[in-house]
């Protein structure tokens, strides 16, 4: 990275954090400051290994300043400054990494179509898992769980994407820790805030599918999971839905924020194999709820590839392929079969990308999600159209 974008990164660092981040890799307060415009940090037995800190980011060559700290500090840990200023920026936060391994993702990227699917499966098994730590409503079963609720929202909507990484395709997902205030420098007084449970059981979950796929024991698995259920069906699918490719391996990781170390017992990293993703399989058709239990659902969407048969254009039916979003904002994409009157309004929304409506039963077969027992299905502007009819 060439040295202007370093010294925008470095001024957009506050003293603060630059402290913080100190106090977390084990540097200490020096017991005198020669100035009052630095803060002077050494390391406990050497006290002739120091580093400086401005006091203040009020002036113009501030970034520059810092710069030179951060050249310190590539000496001791062995990492670039942008690292080292990345992680700065996002102190108070997990760095949870989605990682594709596969021969269509080595140039890292993606076709638009894999990204939307592969982005969904990130949201979904990131809301799963906050869903299942966090749920109040102990009277829905954990396998049936669907809708988030008002703090899984909210911890939701302040977690942001990163940049993807060279070598592979990498969703990266900065997630902040709760109650983190700057009035606290060096600790954390609550020690686990609803993201953080959530990356945890996200990892501790994941961990626990590929042991028992690894073991071999995931018949065993599946029976003592439907009797007490240890997650929710929904990270499963989510697992399911980001394996692009039948060949893709998927790796989640988590780069603990140095405010907050968690128990050295928790797995900061878990590489799903794609040998694995038929047991994966097995688990998620066990775990969701028959055809007959499945509840009717009210979809919005956009039909993303159509799979008619039939030469007549106007006497097309058969599947077609839409990204579905549901009430509660989740998304991903299912099958749907229609039939000809159905599949022409298909058609029309994916040729002038209009969203439709449809309202039916969800479940899993193999690898894909479709939808079943459709009850209705229609374009956004005819729905628009009956809203203003009903308002007179």
């Amino acid at each position: 990275m060439n040295r202007e974008r370093l010294l925008t990164l470095a001024r957009q660092v506050s003293p603060f954090h630059a402290q913080k981040y100190l106090l977390a890799r084990g540097w200490k307060l020096a017991a005198k400051n020669p100035r009052q415009d630095i803060i002077l940090f050494n390391r406990p037995r050497d006290k002739f290994n120091q580093i400086i800190i401005p006091e203040s980011n009020d002036y113009e060559l501030y970034g520059r300043d810092l710069l030179r700290a951060v050249s310190r500090l590539e000496e001791e840990e062995h990492r670039d400054a942008e690292s080292i200023l990345g992680q700065m920026l996002t102190l108070d936060a997990d760095i949870l990494r989605y990682r594709i391994r596969s021969p269509q993702a080595e140039s890292g990227t993606l076709s638009l179509a894999s990204v939307q699917t592969l982005i969904s499966g990130v949201v979904a098994s990131l809301s799963a898992a906050l869903c299942d730590v966090l749920s109040p409503d102990n009277s829905i079963p954990l396998q049936h769980r669907v809708t988030k609720t008002k703090q899984v929202r909210s911890l939701l909507e302040k977690a942001q994407f990163g940049q993807t990484e060279h070598g592979s395709f990498v969703v990266k997902v900065v997630a902040p820790l709760d109650n983190l205030s700057e009035g606290t420098p060096s600790f954390v007084e609550m020690l686990d805030g609803g993201m953080r449970q959530g990356v945890v059981h996200l990892l501790k979950s994941v961990t626990s599918i590929v042991d028992t796929v690894k073991k071999g024991t995931t018949r065993q698995f599946i029976k003592k999971g439907l009797d007490k259920p240890l997650f929710s069906v929904n990270l499963v699918n989510s697992i399911m839905d980001m394996q692009l490719w039948s060949d893709a391996d998927i790796e989640i990781s988590s780069e603990w924020s140095p405010s907050l170390q968690p128990d050295k017992r928790i797995p900061s990293s878990v590489f799903v194999p794609s040998a694995y993703f038929d047991d994966i399989g097995k688990m998620c058709r066990a775990f969701t709820p028959k055809d007959s239990d499945s509840p009717v659902e009210f979809f919005s969407g956009f039909v993303t590839e159509l799979c008619g048969e039939n030469d007549e254009p106007d006497q097309k039916y058969g599947d077609v392929v839409i990204q579905l979003t549901r009430s509660d904002g989740e998304s991903f994409p299912a099958t749907v079969f229609l039939p000809a009157n159905w599949h022409q309004d298909a058609i029309s929304g994916y040729k002038r990308n209009i969203p439709v409506y449809l309202s039916g039963k969800l479940v899993r077969e193999g690898r894909k999600r479709k939808v079943r027992e459709l009850g209705f299905f229609k374009l956004c502007e005819e729905e628009d159209i009956s809203k203003r009819q009903a308002n007179g």
